[in-house]
């Protein structure tokens, strides 16, 4: 697995939340590209899932886009990402191996985990068909 340290200034994220089993994300998704086409939101390139808490098999999680692509998006949360390094790593196979890139890039060595949100970043470049997934860890 190849990896990259990024160093990132804090950012927002605003989208739909949930709190719940990780089935219930891919709707969370489906709303939040429902609401973005609604509300005439500007295209983002890049939309972000951000696991705010886990606890005995259940997640609070937030699918969004940075706040300046989520104009007029109603009963939507934001959060803020702290600025810091993160250690990032492309999830090939599709979304059903991000797990194990999370487990992988946790487990590294030499890594000193950082207290702060893990997520997963979509790119989806205007006029490209898919998209490509990275996850990113929070680290020292």
């Amino acid at each position: 697995m190849n990896t990259r340290i990024e160093k990132v200034e804090s950012f927002i994220v605003k989208g739909f939340e949930m709190k719940g089993d990780v089935s219930q994300i891919p709707a969370l998704w489906d709303k939040l590209n429902g609401a973005l086409c609604e509300s005439g939101a500007s295209k983002s390139e890049e939309s972000y899932g951000i696991t705010l808490a886990m606890e005995n098999g259940n997640f609070h999680y937030i699918a969004g886009v940075r706040k300046e692509f989520a104009e007029g998006m109603v009963d939507s949360k934001e959060v803020v990402v702290p600025s810091g390094n993160f250690i990032v790593a492309k999830v090939d196979g599709g979304v059903d191996q991000i797990p194990a890139v999370f487990g992988a890039l946790m487990q590294m060595p030499g890594i000193n985990l950082r207290h702060s949100y893990g997520f997963e970043k979509y790119l989806h470049p205007e006029g490209s068909e898919g998209y490509e997934t990275e996850v990113w860890v929070a680290i020292e």
